[in-house]
């Protein structure tokens, strides 16, 4: 066989006609590094295929620091900054910086306790600040309190903070990994958009409303940002063959060699560098939202620990139903106890009680009035929360509050990062296959077979040919297949009828995904490209230890 003269450049062979052929010549090329250190900045990472970096898990981050540290700036608000805020974030703003010394009970059942505890000569403050076993400038609810339930009730329950991406296994048949409760992903796309997403991925989810409606000013990583990951391969690509028109393209030869590709036992085997020291949110808003109803407080023990009150129904993202969760959590660390007032004659004017399970009971003597019925602490705080939500005259359902927050701190720590993202790395196979073939990025074509050389240690070595798999198929912009696999026949055959197969997955040099067969000059094969055609493919003399010459002719 004679070697073929090159296509002028731009020239795209025609396809094979039925029993025409043509011969070609495949040379087998290694440039071998080890430890090789790529370097990507935020801008090499942004050019990758999005799909890529945005499977690539480092972390579960934990939002409750954050949602802390949110709501503590919010109370932290200079008189300014709160007058700036809408009428339903000024509300809601009150609400969560509620103490006994600032609560306004007017419109509510425990309004009575104000007359009550003029007439035995106390501050009204400090009999409700008694019922609740706190200080008259302690809020009502924690800050610690507020952000474990805003976690867990508006945040967790949105679609994209309850399950990520994964490799598909066993026990992810679907490659859906659950999220700790409370956490939200971050992955690598995170890092290249500097969290500009949040605003879209925690936006409206049917039925969720959303959490955040807006992020911005977000600072994690610095201009100097470089992530490094150290590689071991040949990264040259494997030559191969289009049996349709017997044009000749590459298959990246990094994907098959991934087992040996990272060195996990090295602790530099990945780095990350230019990450903030102090990573925060400029700009945070995060929506709340009403029912569009008045929510009434209960009035039934039962269920026990519970009571009767609507708000219990809501969905959990709800105003009403935050709120009344809120209280119940607090409720829970006040001892049972009662507070007996008297008149300045020693007559018992009014006695508040609060037992165990959080029932509470105002009862008053000597005609001074009537006590509001008995609830549980929580519907008393639920029914004053929705009076003082709609301060400045907002109807039921107007009160849906924006809480704009600056300088947030997201709460990741550096250190931990680099730490967690390694050993989720190591344990994702396929998210790290795709970053280096990425970043090899040297697949032309849709060669149907390729050329490899096994050359072992003090071995003279053998040629093969290697059919394609579905993962040596050239990507596109997106990092998805640029077309489907499909072979009816994959592998190389003794027979045109394709029954006689030669081929085998076979370990070669540690490959057991390749259907492969080893080749000699005057060895005959037959294979099939994607649509079906049958070509016999003649293995020529060798012109050198790493050349093949192959004749294809169509038959089918």
């Amino acid at each position: 066989m004679e070697v073929p003269e090159p296509p002028s450049s731009g020239d795209e062979p025609a396809a094979l006609a039925v029993d025409e052929s043509r011969v070609i010549e495949l040379r087998y090329s290694r440039f071998d590094v080890e430890g090789f250190e790529q370097r990507l900045s935020l801008d090499d990472l942004a050019a990758l295929p999005r799909p890529v970096v945005d499977q690539i898990w480092l972390l579960d981050l934990d939002l409750f620091p954050l949602t802390q540290a949110a709501l503590e700036k919010l109370a932290a608000l200079s008189p300014e900054q709160a007058d700036s805020l809408s009428v339903p974030a000024q509300n809601l703003r009150r609400l969560m910086t509620m103490t006994p010394d600032n609560a306004d009970l007017d419109g509510t059942s425990l309004g009575p306790l104000i007359a009550l505890s003029a007439a035995v000569g106390i501050p009204p403050a400090r009999a409700l600040a008694n019922l609740l076993g706190i200080g008259v400038t302690d809020p009502l609810a924690p800050s610690d309190v507020a952000a474990q339930v805003f976690v867990e009730q508006l945040v967790a329950t949105h679609p994209n903070a309850q399950s990520r991406p994964g490799p598909v296994d066993a026990d992810h048949p679907d490659g859906v990994y659950p999220v700790e409760l409370g956490h939200i992903p971050v992955t690598l796309g995170d890092v290249v958009d500097q969290f500009s997403g949040l605003a879209a991925r925690f936006g409206p989810a049917d039925p969720h409303p959303g959490v955040v409606t807006n992020a911005d000013d977000i600072t994690f990583a610095t201009d100097d940002f470089m992530m490094s990951v150290k590689v071991t391969a040949n990264v040259l690509p494997h030559r191969g063959v289009d049996l349709t028109n017997t044009s000749e393209g590459a298959v990246n030869s990094v994907p098959a060699q991934f087992d040996g590709l990272f060195d996990f036992a090295d602790p530099d085997w990945m780095g990350i560098t230019g990450l903030a020291s102090d990573p925060a949110i400029g700009a945070l808003t995060i929506r709340v939202t009403e029912d569009p109803t008045f929510i009434p407080g209960g009035t039934s023990p039962d269920p026990q620990g519970q009571g009767d009150s609507p708000a219990w129904s809501l969905p959990p993202w709800t105003f009403e139903s935050i709120i009344v969760e809120e209280a119940r959590r607090t409720t829970a660390q006040i001892p049972a106890h009662c507070d007996t007032y008297e008149l300045g004659t020693g007559t018992t004017a009014f006695e508040a009680c609060i037992d165990d399970s959080g029932w509470t009971t105002l009862t008053t003597f000597a005609n001074l009035g009537m006590p509001p019925v008995p609830a549980y602490l929580w519907d008393y705080v639920l029914e004053i929360a929705q009076v003082r939500l709609h301060d400045g005259g907002l109807a039921e359902g107007e009160a849906t509050a924006d809480l704009a927050l600056y300088d947030v701190p997201l709460g990741i720590d550096a250190q931990m990062l680099v730490a967690q993202a390694k050993q989720n790395l190591e344990a994702a196979p396929d998210a790290l296959r795709e970053l280096a073939r990425a970043l090899t990025d040297t697949a032309s074509g849709d060669p149907d077979f390729f050329y490899v050389r096994d050359e072992p240690l003090m071995d003279e070595g053998a040629d093969w040919l290697y059919f394609v798999t579905e993962d040596d198929l050239r990507r596109d912009d997106q990092g998805a297949p640029a077309k489907s696999y499909g072979y009816a026949s994959p592998g190389f055959f003794a027979d045109l009828g394709l029954t006689d197969k030669r081929s085998s997955t076979q370990d070669v040099g540690g490959d057991v995904s390749h259907e492969k067969v080893q080749i000699a000059p005057g060895d005959i094969l037959y294979a099939a490209d994607d649509e079906g055609r049958v070509f016999k493919i003649e293995v020529g003399n060798k012109r050198s230890r790493r050349r093949i010459l192959l004749r294809v002719t169509r038959r089918i």
